[in-house]
């Protein structure tokens, strides 16, 4: 293999975490790199950590830029890639010595335009690890990406962190994928459209990623406005994208978007919620238009969150 592979690891105040991440990346058994490391306008010694290892291996390349987020420096990262495969690193997570060699080979054994494998999520307080979040509960075969995203919906083992796929750069050129910048929850619409897009994933049946879970973290953390803001913004990507794609999404992909997004507005309280109102109405209308993606609870939620949660208390009763 003479494959050349770009890694993205997107940094912003990662200081804690960056010695751990980019050991695990250096000591790649497959070397053939180009490391990409994207400063996201850190403040806390991130920016002289990532120089100093650009001095130590010639593999890394290193870009300061202003604070944009995580899909800014991801997108930045790709505009100067090189390598002919390109992989997202997270920089406070770290990966097991094989997994680019692994992948690679799974990827030119297979001609796919990606590669999923398994992850470990660990509490970062704890340390506790755990296969239930990111592993998968059959041993899929190389298929269609929508075949593959179908059948995962419907195990409920699809999962949309972006660095859980390894990706052929020539399929990223081509659909000229991109990550929204200025909202969270960018890889549920990024990883969706990925797989419809793709004409072949397969998938290594090993566990070649340690995902560290933060008390404050994007999932964990109190929701606010940005979070209805975007979320609202991601549902009506997948929308918009499955609509136009002949209504490729999976409905059930759809609803678990639709549901997000009322999560993230019951949420809100006082002003912002007031701000929101029409938004919210909006939302809803437009869910109940799609027969709530053929999810009777879901049509339930948008009357109200009392009548879903009593539902749901009835169902658990009848069994």
């Amino acid at each position: 293999m003479n494959a050349l592979v770009s890694v993205i690891v997107p940094i912003y105040n990662a200081q804690a975490y960056l010695e751990t991440c980019m050991k695990s990346l250096l000591a790649q058994t497959y070397n053939r790199l180009q490391v990409i490391l994207v400063d996201d306008g850190s403040t806390d010694g991130s920016a002289e950590l990532c120089d100093r290892f650009a001095a130590q291996d010639a593999r890394v390349t290193v870009l300061h830029k202003e604070n944009g987020g995580a899909s800014s420096a991801r997108n930045a990262g790709m505009r100067i890639a090189e390598g002919d495969y390109v992989y997202f690193l997270d920089s406070d997570d770290r990966i097991e010595p094989e997994l680019i060699e692994k992948c690679l080979s799974d990827a030119l054994k297979n001609d796919s335009e990606l590669v999923l494998f398994d992850a470990w999520a660990v509490d970062e307080e704890t340390g506790r690890v755990s296969e239930a979040n990111y592993g998968h509960k059959e041993l899929y075969q190389p298929d269609k990406g929508i075949a593959l995203m179908r059948k995962m919906v419907a195990n409920r083992d699809f999962h949309v962190g972006p660095w859980q796929l390894f990706y052929k750069k020539s399929f990223l050129d081509r659909t000229e994928l991109s990550f929204v910048e200025g909202i969270i929850y960018e890889d549920y619409l990024y990883t969706c459209k990925a797989y419809c897009l793709a004409q072949t994933v397969s998938y290594v049946p090993e566990f070649l990623y340690h995902r560290l879970y933060h008390a404050d973290s994007v999932m964990t953390a109190k929701k606010t406005m940005k979070n209805f803001n975007s979320a609202e913004t991601v549902y009506y990507g997948v929308r918009d994208f499955s609509e136009q794609n002949e209504n490729i999404v999976p409905p059930a992909y759809l609803a678990r978007g639709a549901y997000n997004v009322l999560t993230c507005a019951e949420s809100l309280s006082g002003q912002d919620k007031t701000e929101a109102a029409e938004r919210i109405r909006a939302v809803k209308k437009d869910i109940l238009a799609h027969g709530g993606y053929g999810d009777p609870a879901l049509r339930m939620r948008c009357f109200g969150k009392t009548l879903w949660a009593a539902r749901r208390a009835i169902q658990k009763i009848i069994g």
